[in-house]
């Protein structure tokens, strides 16, 4: 089979996950959260130009001590976070206030990525749905290519209470 002959990988649509959140989101917040809240939490937010509150799955991977990594190529979400106002984030049940810092540039989110590899293995890189390979480290070209899909977010939580 030919390169050109090999099935893409392409992200699922926006179609998909608004119906996939229908029924994501009040698990999350529920009791019955363990089986989706090990790599799903919930983000809640204002809008930044309605000033309306959103509540949304997104994946998390914890990252450093008190910090959590979020990444999305559905970037709706991402310009309400660029000013770094606190959210709450409901992981694994506990709901937490956070600042969130975006992280845009393509090189500074490309090293992020191989840092990713680095930590989390390719294989989980590769469960990014980004196209990059799970067999091995990725090539500079291919974390470029991947970083151009997506914006990264760290989350510094700021404090913790029992969930709501």
């Amino acid at each position: 089979m030919s390169a050109s002959d090999r099935p893409t990988s392409k992200p699922p649509s926006v179609k998909f996950f608004r119906a996939a959140n229908k029924l994501v989101r009040p698990l999350l917040g529920s009791r019955f959260h363990r089986p989706l809240s090990g790599r799903l939490m919930l983000l809640t937010y204002n809008g930044h130009r309605t000033g309306r509150e959103f509540t949304v799955p997104i994946g998390y991977f914890g990252w450093d001590p008190g910090t959590v990594l979020a990444m999305s190529s559905q970037l709706g979400w991402i310009p309400s976070l660029r000013g770094g106002s606190p959210v709450r984030l409901r992981i694994r049940g506990e709901v937490h206030e956070a600042v969130p810092t975006v992280i845009e540039d393509t090189p500074e989110v490309a090293a992020l990525l191989g840092e990713f590899v680095d930590r989390k293995g390719a294989k989980a890189a590769k469960g990014l749905m980004l196209g990059l390979p799970g067999d091995r480290r990725p090539t500079d070209d291919e974390l470029g290519t991947a970083a151009a899909r997506t914006r990264l977010v760290l989350f510094r939580l700021e404090t913790a209470s029992q969930g709501r």
